[in-house]
């Protein structure tokens, strides 16, 4: 097979077949055909949270810090917007109104890590939480949506920094990416446990409130971060390498209840990495196609799920959000840059859809359907 060679523009290496690899829209005209999407943004005015509709804001409220992940709650009609760690903040809207219903403040001794989901009924939310007075112990908040988002308590994750979840398709299980890095709000952002991070991927059973397994990463400081879980029950996760870059390591695994993690094929189509960061992970509704943002190499992969191998690959500077749009078939992408695009499997060009100037889109989307 022909092969060239690509230098991305942040410097890591792409090695791949021409046709394989794929180019960012350039000066095309936005396009809006595409469900409205959650996303948390700063502009040149601040930090905002709401729903981006079309061409612009359907409505959004300003915050005084930066937003993470978002949900949206369809029974109640509402939308749910979590704060960056270490933010005590998850903020909820009025799909109806577009106005802040409330701000719900963690509980004291407590800071969330930006990502929560849903019950099947819709009457719990479950957070990933850091559980400052423990000592920074990692722990699942559980909220009663009815009763105005009251905390009714902890669970144990059993492992230090849990960042992304999702629940299992049997609506009994969540899945749980455990980052493994130890912070404390006097220190900031700092790591505290270098040496002995313990990342991996957790599964937690809702009725016992407890962990029923465990699969840790194939590296001490592969920190696991964020996943999406298929209705198959497949779960996909990205890793943050947290040692000296470029760490050479596999950063897609693919995992299935009972077995180990299995690192996601690039075959013919090695991926180098400068920075070892992925954000965002999102699988399709068919389970057939994945994709996987790494904003610090200006990339978006997109990955077969099938046979769980990487497909194709484009160049999007400081790219951020990945979320499918099934009514149109489409994954939806964000970026720094103030732009939202459709990625659809089997294009060779990313297609845009809306552009906003100043807007920098944070590493999350979700839709509002």
């Amino acid at each position: 097979m022909q092969r060239r060679q690509f230098l991305i523009s942040s410097g890591a290496l792409l090695c791949a077949p021409s046709s394989l690899f794929a180019s960012s829209p350039a000066n095309e005209q936005a396009s809006a055909e595409f469900s409205p999407v959650l996303s948390a943004a700063t502009e040149p005015s601040g930090n905002r949270i709401g729903v981006w509709r079309d061409s612009g804001w359907q409505y959004s409220q300003p915050i005084s810090h930066r937003g993470h992940d978002s949900l949206y709650h369809r029974r109640r009609k509402e939308l749910l917007f979590f704060s960056r760690r270490p933010g005590r903040e998850l903020y909820i809207i009025s799909t109806e109104t577009g106005e802040l219903q409330h701000t719900k403040i963690s509980e004291n001794g407590y800071h969330y890590y930006g990502h929560g989901c849903l019950s099947v009924d819709g009457r719990y939310l479950y957070t990933t939480e850091n559980h400052v007075d423990n000592d920074g112990a990692g722990c699942i908040g559980i909220y009663d949506c009815e009763d105005n988002y009251r905390c009714l308590g902890h669970m144990d994750c059993e492992g230090i920094g849990p960042h992304e979840l999702a629940l299992m398709p049997d609506g009994k299980t969540l899945a749980i990416a455990i980052g493994g890095i130890k912070t404390l709000p006097a220190s900031g952002r700092k790591t505290l446990n270098p040496d002995t991070l313990a990342p991996g991927l957790h599964y937690l059973d809702l009725e016992s409130q407890r962990i029923v397994e465990k699969v840790a990463a194939p590296h001490f400081q592969l920190s696991l971060r964020h996943l999406d879980v298929g209705s198959d029950g497949s779960v996909l996760i990205g890793a943050q390498f947290q040692g000296r870059l470029p760490s050479e390591q596999a950063l897609v695994y693919f995992h299935r209840r009972g077995e180990t993690l299995k690192a996601m094929s690039t075959d013919e189509l090695p991926l180098r990495f400068k920075h070892d960061y992925i954000a965002s992970v999102c699988i399709d509704d068919h389970n057939t196609w994945a994709v996987t943002s790494c904003p610090r190499d200006n990339l978006v992969c997109l990955w077969n799920m099938q046979n769980q191998s990487l497909s194709q690959v484009w160049s999007l500077r400081d790219c951020a959000g990945a979320i499918y749009d099934a009514a149109y078939q489409q994954f939806i992408l964000s970026n720094g840059d103030g732009q939202l695009l459709a990625l659809k499997p089997g294009n060779s060009k990313l297609k845009l859809l809306a552009y906003s100037a100043g807007t920098q889109w944070d590493n999350h989307l979700s839709l509002l359907v």
